[in-house]
């Protein structure tokens, strides 16, 4: 195996004389393996080591039985060991994740911390090949791209810059490797626990595939590799596509439709990975489902639309422009108020201030009127019945200048490509379901001031803050 080893880290560049190498140890047997390897060989290597071990305080005694074992096996190796302890139980309640989810961030974190603190520029793990075949499936099962189905890689580069020197031999060969040289681990009873996805594929799937084809976990790793080789080909033309197709404008990112659907279906899915990618920078819960459900949208005759995705994203469609961003609070809905002539009134929870006045100026004119959103003039003689603010209703109308007959608020809204979540929260001025004025957008023509006009309505207002889409 130790041949082997040289052999695969040579071929992939893994270790480089002068790299000082962290290595997470949980006291098993591929962690363990994995510190013996790189103990044995850091002279010939030329390479610093130090251990570290995250006491997770799951399973209580045996966890405190795991971190001393691993105390004891460093100092006989003579190996600087780091080691910690983390309540991952509390960790996962406070986060609300699930406690393989919460022990990984923990681990994680703490090697990262080390990484910075230490000056240890690699992190070696203890994956090895039968690893590799029990991820692709897992990602095979739940749903993924190509990058999924490529698994590990033997290194990731990044901030912690991760090597994976096992991912060539398997755990047989990992299990002989210990028993030869008198290592002994421990073992994490959990691991037969089959009630989590990944032991019941390592205890009863992959031993039923290995029945009909003995090398299974192998063509798997292949399978894996060759993935990874189509991956980084295909990230190459998304990159140069993405550099005229997606736009980042404030806090969302933006896809050119026109340009999207010219591209072959593969491209289209690719593209919208990397949209993803380039708002929040990960693609973590990211499954192929929801590109797929957001690809299938965009081709469809619907051109309004939202699409919630995992981490607080969501998709948008609003006719010709697409763009992802974070989830949006409910825009709060105004309230509905009577008014009065020649009064004031400021509504503190709408952040909105209103003045109405009734004047008998016959030399405004109608030109003057229509320059100013925030002011406006209307026929009082014609407002018959009470006139109230208030947001839109089913069944709501009134007569747009320069549109002959009535219009439905809720039509001249799609008309004018108003965000849907927005709507609700625009004021109406009213009187029943006749709207007299859209508030900043547009006012009724049965109410515009003419020369038969004896009494003129003037209305102001001014909006406090940024609660509303006007």
């Amino acid at each position: 195996m130790e041949e082997k080893l040289l052999q695969y880290i040579s071929d992939n560049g893994l270790i480089m004389a002068g790299d000082r190498i962290l290595i997470g140890v949980s006291g098993g047997a591929d962690s363990l393996a994995l510190l013996y390897f790189l103990k044995k060989y850091q002279g010939v290597l030329n390479v610093e080591i130090a251990a570290a071990h995250l006491n997770h305080e799951i399973r209580g005694k045996a966890a405190e039985e795991d971190h001393a074992f691993v105390k004891e096996f460093c100092i006989k190796q003579s190996v600087l060991l780091y080691d910690k302890s983390v309540d991952v139980i509390q960790l996962a309640k406070k986060n609300k994740i699930s406690l393989e989810e919460a022990g990984r961030e923990a681990r994680y974190a703490f090697f990262k911390e080390l990484q910075s603190s230490e000056a240890y520029n690699k992190l070696a793990l203890g994956h090895h090949l039968d690893d590799q075949a029990e991820t692709v499936l897992m990602r095979l099962i739940r749903g993924t791209g190509v990058k999924g189905v490529a698994g590990m890689l033997s290194e990731t580069k990044g901030e912690s810059n991760i090597i994976r020197p096992l991912l060539c031999v398997d755990k047989k060969t990992v299990i002989s490797y210990c028993q030869k040289n008198g290592l002994h681990y421990r073992t994490d009873n959990s691991n037969f626990e089959t009630d989590v996805t990944r032991n019941k594929l390592r205890l009863e799937i992959i031993p039923m595939l290995r029945e009909i084809n003995p090398r299974v976990e192998e063509h798997l790793s292949e399978f894996a590799m060759l993935a990874h080789e189509y991956e980084q080909f295909l990230q190459n033309s998304i990159a140069e596509l993405s550099t005229y197709m997606i736009t980042k404008k404030s806090n969302r990112v933006y896809l050119n439709l026109e340009m999207w659907r010219l591209q072959v279906p593969l491209l289209q899915k690719e593209l919208l990975r990397q949209m993803v990618f380039q708002f929040k920078g990960s693609l973590k819960e990211i499954e192929y489902n929801h590109i797929l459900c957001v690809k299938e949208q965009l081709l469809s005759e619907k051109t309004v639309w939202e699409i919630h995705l995992p981490h607080g994203m969501q998709a948008v469609r609003r006719y010709e422009l697409f763009w992802i961003e974070e989830k949006k609070a409910v825009v709060p809905e105004i309230g509905c108020y009577e008014l009065l002539p020649d009064k004031a009134y400021y509504f503190s929870k709408e952040g909105l201030w209103i003045k109405l006045t009734v004047i008998s100026d016959d030399s405004i004119k109608k030109s003057k009127e229509l320059k100013n959103h925030s002011e406006k003039y209307f026929d009082y003689g014609k407002i018959r019945g009470k006139l109230y603010l208030r947001n839109r209703r089913p069944g709501d109308y009134f007569n747009p200048v320069g549109i002959a007959g009535k219009k439905k608020i809720k039509d001249y809204f799609i008309d004018r490509k108003v965000e849907r979540e927005k709507r609700n929260a625009i004021p109406l001025l009213a009187v029943g379901s006749e709207v007299i004025w859209i508030l900043g957008y547009a006012i009724n023509r049965e109410y515009q001031v003419s020369s038969e006009t004896k009494s003129i309505l003037k209305v102001q207002y001014q909006i406090i803050g940024e609660k509303f889409g006007v």
